[in-house]
């Protein structure tokens, strides 16, 4: 097995990311008080990538047990309503209300359960343009983390960018990349590197259970000098400067039009029953595959 160069009293920031859950004791494949002990086994961190859409449907009791553990738990922000190429066009206007409605949802969120948010976006789908970042850093946000550094307006980025522990390419706005578990060779120049190890998930993955994830996790931590933290914590360590609070209003966006809530509400409904029901069925899995082709 290829191992790292990694300095023996070199310390690495790593974080777990899962994508898109609900704030209740079960998502799908994926169950809170399970994925806890699976933590204090095994020693890791996750972030769960909220989708602002939902900050008014999270469970009372989940909440108490991410609020109760967080030095295992923490919500960041995942898009703003989760629909396709949400953050992928070139309207600034249209991009700065999604950034600050998500904002905003994050702080009603905050206020109706107590539970805090790092003001970091995880871009859903992977999608995102060179203006939707600048939209981001107009309203606030710290730094951005995603599966691809590339933008949907923008050439490749050239090697070195992916060299660094963050880019900075697209308006001097920290933006990390994240990896899938199953690219280990791309962790191993991570830590070769002095990058964060920055893990992302999605419930799915525990369809048979955590082992395969805390298998990666054992072999992450085998390295040592793994210190496992949220994201905001990446951020301070890597480019030096915390997170502020200041209030947002609500932006024209929230109380748009009646027919383009729905069209959300339908998408996230949807969405919801596929991983709940549909991918917990073979036959339901293989009907739904062969009506999306």
């Amino acid at each position: 097995m290829i191992k790292p160069n990694v300095k023996e009293a070199t310390e690495t920031i790593a974080c777990l990311i899962i994508d898109d859950p609900l704030l209740k004791p079960q998502y799908g494949y994926l169950n809170y008080k399970k994925l806890l002990n699976e933590m204090k086994d095994h020693n890791f961190f996750t972030e769960i990538a909220f989708i602002p859409w939902n900050y008014r449907r999270s469970d009372p009791k989940t909440i108490q047990l991410l609020a109760d553990n967080t030095d295992y738990f923490r919500i960041c922000v995942h898009g703003c309503n989760h629909t396709a190429n949400e953050f992928g066009g070139d309207d600034y206007q249209k991009l700065s209300e999604l950034s600050a409605t998500a904002l905003w949802r994050m702080e009603q969120h905050q206020k109706l359960t107590g539970l805090s948010y790092d003001p970091v976006m995880v871009f859903p789908q992977g999608v995102f343009s060179s203006v939707a970042i600048q939209a981001l850093k107009d309203q606030g946000y710290l730094a951005a983390f995603n599966s691809t550094l590339r933008a949907t307006d923008r050439d490749k980025l050239p090697a070195l960018e992916y060299q660094k522990p963050y880019t900075t390419v697209y308006h001097d706005f920290p933006f990390f990349l994240r990896r899938y578990p199953k690219n280990r060779s791309g962790f191993i120049k991570d830590l070769d590197s002095g990058r964060p190890i920055i893990i992302v998930e999605h419930h799915g993955s525990f369809k048979n259970g955590y082992k395969s994830i805390t298998n990666f996790i054992d072999w992450v931590n085998g390295f040592g000098q793994i210190k496992w933290k949220p994201l905001s914590y990446i951020v301070e360590h890597y480019c030096g400067f915390k997170a502020t609070s200041f209030p947002h209003k609500m932006p024209s966006s929230v109380t748009s039009s009646v027919w383009n809530e729905t069209k959300v509400a339908l998408r996230r409904f949807a969405s919801e029953v596929r991983d709940n029901y549909v991918e917990k069925s073979n036959i339901l899995n293989k009907v739904y595959k062969k009506i999306r082709g």
